[in-house]
């Protein structure tokens, strides 16, 4: 096949220009909020607003159009270097199924996320700031998942790197914000150094850096004696690539790196607790539902470059995060650290599920997890909001975000507990709520992989799994008690937490909580919301309905999936384990906080050694610090003391002698060798007076000089 009809420019269509109005409309907001948002009424906040329900209407027009139906690809040339063997660079937008579902979502939870930030951030010096970082980071996140080939996909998840760090430290004042935004920043760049050294891996290959046009070629390929053969025209030349298994594999992992830092994977995972020193509608938006999703839609959108060696790989990552953040999120105490950590869990869940052939039940999680997380933090912004009110009403310095100073918050604020009951069911997986349903999807799916795989220690994956559903029981309803059960533990009325008497919370908060809360029903999933396999989501994004060529690993995910539809029966025995121990998860939490005190509550704090390094991370932070960060400072004040004790020394001590030679220099100049120029010429001009005198003409003269002359020489002859 020749390569370069591969890239021929596609027409545009009506559904490929109105991606490009969507994709836009946030940017537009940015460009005019950015550097005259306070000049506007409201400060612009309608603007921003109205922008993205815009895009968000748009994009549900593109959902009704694209959804099961068609595949709409525009592509032209961005550019091309004359005289050169390479395939000219394009540019383009691709809409089937995974980018419509993913526009919904995007566009759905930024528009919630800036309504309820009216009443959230209102008063705030940088309000206007605020909504124009969120309309930069809603357009590179929109930019991810419209492109269509790899490098412009990089640059764009390098955009959202910029607007994440600049949403994580929105307060920079405050030197916690300062510090985590840095982190995220510097951590995700270790992850991207791998995803920029994959996608270059297949273009010295395959010459190009288009999605479609890389699947075609991978696709076309074949294993031949344990090699990877693929051929192509480029320029008229034929050309083979030959490439190993473990090359494949490692530039295949190379590609997941940038999922292991933007999606929280371990070992890269300790940047999120702290992003969440950002607004907390910022991390609604950014840390569940929209930014760390990248990675997961990253190896979604890659999915035909996998070995099955990488997807073992994957997988193991995958389980390891999930069960790590689940064990953290055991002993936390801030509202906002529970969810944070339950958010890496929910992710390794994501990318357990990848790693195991389960594609659609990843993806379909992490639509699932975008609503009922996003209600999460959205209500916990509510509780801190009130706690903050009513902390301020009595002039008292107490940790807001501290459950332990909660309790008995039902009583005051009924919409926020029964919103925040349904979305923490819906990640527990309690059935009828849409986590059990994507939940169940991912485990059904890995108990059938490790099966393909020859069982053994493969059944340890989806055991994490299980074992994880415990765990989340036992942390969310921990959580739960903690804040809206039992008495009020700050020293003041619980009712003091309400706006006003009437009146629990401001309109513009509680209507983005009460729609979130309601789209984490299983019902919206699937018409049968106890049985996963009729969900109308989870076909929409098989692999077959997203045209992708799965050659690498086709063999593997083929036996995957028959092995997954020949365990049936286990599906049910899977939904009533998982639904058995949530149940317990939430039983042992009862038991364990029920018949405390108000006072033991408040004096909780971690007290076995287990439980001390859950409470701290696994001190993962701190071994970072003094395994990477210590060196590294340490390296660089040592360059810095060499740069200024000896390169600098070198440089001015040098600089000086060669002042003091080039003085001594001139002076030799002017002194020496001017002065003996000067000296001959001025005894050339004496002899020459001398000489011309002796030449007078007279003969008188030049006798007495002959005399003079005869006598010295007799003089000489008579005494030497």
């Amino acid at each position: 096949m020749e390569l370069s009809d591969l890239l021929q420019p596609l027409a545009g269509t009506p559904e490929t220009a109105t991606a490009l109005v969507v994709l836009l409309l946030p940017l537009l907001g940015f460009l005019v909020l950015f550097p005259f948002g306070k000049r506007f009424p409201r400060h612009g906040d309608w603007l921003g607003i109205g922008l993205t329900a815009i895009a968000f209407i748009l994009s549900a027009w593109l959902f009704t159009q694209t959804w099961n139906t068609a595949t709409y690809h525009s592509r032209v040339t961005w550019f091309s270097l004359p005289g050169s063997s390479l395939t000219p660079f394009t540019v383009g937008v691709l809409l089937d199924n995974l980018t419509v579902l993913m526009l919904f979502i995007v566009t759905f939870i930024s528009l919630l996320v800036q309504l309820f930030s009216v009443g959230y951030m209102h008063g705030d010096r940088g309000y206007s700031r605020y909504f124009a970082y969120l309309g930069l980071f809603t357009f590179s996140m929109l930019g991810i998942v419209l492109v269509d080939n790899l490098l412009l996909l990089f640059m764009f998840w390098e955009l959202v790197g910029l607007s994440s760090y600049l949403l994580i430290g929105f307060w920079f004042t405050k030197p916690a914000a300062v510090a985590a935004n840095k982190k995220a920043f510097l951590i995700n760049r270790i992850g991207d150094i791998g995803l920029l050294l994959g996608l270059f891996a297949f273009y010295t290959y395959f010459r190009t850096f288009d999605l479609e046009t890389l699947r075609l070629l991978i696709g076309n390929g074949t294993w031949e004696s344990g090699s990877f053969i693929a051929t192509y025209t480029l320029n008229g030349q034929d050309w083979q690539v030959e490439l190993g298994p473990i090359f494949l594999t490692m530039a295949g992992l190379g590609l997941f790196m940038g999922c292991v830092g933007k999606s929280a994977q371990f070992p890269l995972q300790v940047w999120l607790p702290d992003a969440m020193q950002g607004p907390t509608p910022v991390s609604a938006l950014i840390h569940a539902a929209t930014m760390v999703a990248a990675g997961v839609y990253l190896v979604a959108r890659c999915y035909a470059f996998f070995t099955p060696q990488a997807l073992v790989v994957i997988a193991i990552v995958g389980a390891v995060t999930a069960l790590v953040g689940a064990l953290v999120a055991l002993t936390q105490n801030d509202i906002k650290a529970v969810l944070a950590f339950s958010t890496i869990s929910q992710l390794g869940y994501m990318v357990m599920g990848m790693g195991t052939g389960a594609h659609d039940a990843a993806l379909f999680h992490l639509a699932t997890h975008a609503f009922f997380k996003a209600a999460l933090f959205l209500n916990s912004g509510i509780i801190i909001h009130a706690m903050h009110r009513g902390l301020h009403r009595h002039h008292l310095h107490l940790d807001a975000q501290d459950i332990r100073n909660m309790g008995g918050l039902r009583k005051a604020m009924p919409l926020t507990f029964y919103t925040y009951l349904i979305a923490t069911a819906a990640l527990v997986g309690l059935p009828l709520f849409s986590g059990f349903l994507s939940k169940d999807a991912i485990l059904s799916g890995s108990w059938a992989w490790a099966q393909t795989m020859g069982g053994g220690l493969y059944f340890i994956v989806p055991v994490i799994g299980f074992t994880v559903v415990l765990l989340t029981a036992f942390y969310m309803a921990r959580h739960m008690w903690f804040v809206f059960f039992g008495e009020f533990r700050a020293p003041f009325s619980v009712q003091d937490l309400r706006l006003k008497a009437g009146q629990e919370v401001e309109h513009v908060m509680a209507l983005p909580v009460i729609l979130l809360a309601i789209l984490s029903l299983g019902i919206f999933f699937s018409p049968n919301p106890l049985n996963f396999g009729s969900s109308w989501l989870l076909q929409g994004i098989s692999m077959d309905k997203l045209n992708g060529s799965t050659v690498l690993s086709d063999a593997l995910l083929q036996a995957v999936k028959a092995q997954d539809e020949a365990n049936h029966t286990l599906h049910i025995v899977f939904g009533v384990l998982s639904t058995l121990l949530g149940i317990a998860g939430i039983s042992w939490a009862m038991l364990k906080y029920k018949n405390r005190t108000s006072q033991q509550l408040q004096q909780e704090a971690p007290r076995s050694r287990i439980a001390v390094l859950s409470h701290h991370h696994f001190y993962l932070n701190e071994l970072y610090h003094k395994a990477f960060v210590q060196p590294t400072l340490l390296l660089a004040r040592t360059l810095y003391r060499n740069d200024k004790r000896v390169i600098d020394y070198a440089l001015n001590n040098s600089s000086q002698a060669l002042v003091i030679f080039a003085k001594f220099v001139a002076w030799f100049d002017r002194w020496v060798v001017d002065g003996l120029v000067w000296l001959i010429g001025a005894l050339s001009k004496l002899l020459g007076r001398v000489g011309r005198g002796f030449q007078n003409g007279k003969v008188q003269s030049y006798y007495a000089y002959s005399l003079f002359g005869f006598i010295l020489l007799m003089l000489y002859i008579i005494l030497f």
